[in-house]
């Protein structure tokens, strides 16, 4: 994947628009933070590029192929993958198998095996706990946990969702120290949904501000917090497209 597109996306559920006509592009080992306040339509976005939630309107597509209409497994064979709000680990399986889920796409048995290795080393305490029960996990391991499944999908773009929810800002650190070095080791592509564009503007990268389902900044993620236009966007009622 060198680059992702999305072109005047829409999403409803029912009657409820999500999402409305937003429009950006990623470049092949960007970092993009995908900011605003509750409701903007933050998660609906990411679930809308990952085949998750369906688009009323618009295209989502990787290097002119449409992701449009796909389903999710197609769409992570293409090299995208999603750590979902929540985590969303399996608590009464153990790590590695909640990690060799991640593998179900694959065939390559050996490099399986050597990625397997590899997360163990970028996250030694699952390495530790290999053999226990997911759910005995503290917060951040599970998140820890949830990136290295991902991972595992062997993924060109990964696409994270609220990674530091529910987490202690040390922890956090962690988890985003982690993430910066497997983009910079792997050469990954990463879309991050974070909540605090404080702490985005601090990990660095650009960011795509939402207000309203619609795109109301894109630009810097650090000028950003330089300017009025965070503030704006969370509490204003100006809907302008700006950048910084």
């Amino acid at each position: 994947m060198s680059k992702l597109g999305v072109f005047d996306v829409a999403v409803r559920y029912g009657k409820v628009p999500a999402l409305s006509d937003v429009s950006f592009t990623v470049e092949e080992g960007e970092r993009l933070f995908i900011s605003g306040p509750n409701g903007a339509g933050k998660s609906s976005l990411l679930k809308a590029i990952c085949g998750a939630a369906p688009t009323s309107h618009g295209r989502i597509e990787v290097d002119g192929d449409v992701l449009n209409g796909r389903s999710p497994e197609a769409i992570a064979r293409l090299g995208l993958t999603m750590v979902p709000e929540g985590r969303e680990i399996f608590g009464t399986l153990s790590v590695e198998e909640n990690l060799r889920v991640g593998t179900g796409i694959r065939r390559d048995k050996s490099a399986i095996e050597t990625d397997i290795a590899e997360v163990y080393q970028s996250f030694p305490i699952l390495g530790e706990r290999r053999h226990s029960n997911a759910g005995a996990l503290s917060g951040g391991q599970q998140q820890m946990l949830a990136i290295g499944r991902g991972l595992l999908t062997n993924p060109k773009l990964m696409l994270v969702d609220e990674p530091s929810l529910g987490l202690a800002p040390n922890i956090v650190d962690q988890v985003y120290e982690t993430l910066v070095n497997l983009q910079k080791d792997r050469g990954l592509t990463l879309i991050i949904v974070e909540q605090s564009s404080a702490r985005a503007a601090r990990v660095g990268g650009r960011m795509v501000l939402l207000r309203g389902g619609k795109v109301v900044g894109d630009g810097d993620a650090a000028k950003f917090a330089e300017s009025d236009l965070l503030n704006e966007a969370y509490f204003g009622q100006d809907n302008s497209k700006e950048t910084a």
